[in-house]
């Protein structure tokens, strides 16, 4: 696999992972996403999407409390 395969799948699992969290994604594009992603790449682009959300919204409240 080149690097240049490997940056575009992480990208396309983030994109994957977001439209999951927020859930506007299409039953369809789901499956297509799931034959064409490596499972590696949904867990390090979820990871990595969970630790933004969750120091995004730290920050959020560590900024309002203060």
């Amino acid at each position: 696999m080149s690097e240049r395969h490997g940056v575009r799948g992480i990208l396309q699992a983030i994109g994957a992972v977001l439209s999951a969290f927020s859930g506007i994604r299409r039953g369809k594009d789901s499956q297509s996403d799931l034959s064409r992603l490596r499972p590696y790449q949904i867990i390090i682009a979820g990871l990595l999407c969970a630790a933004l959300l969750i120091g995004g919204l730290l920050t959020l409240v560590r900024s309002i409390v203060n």
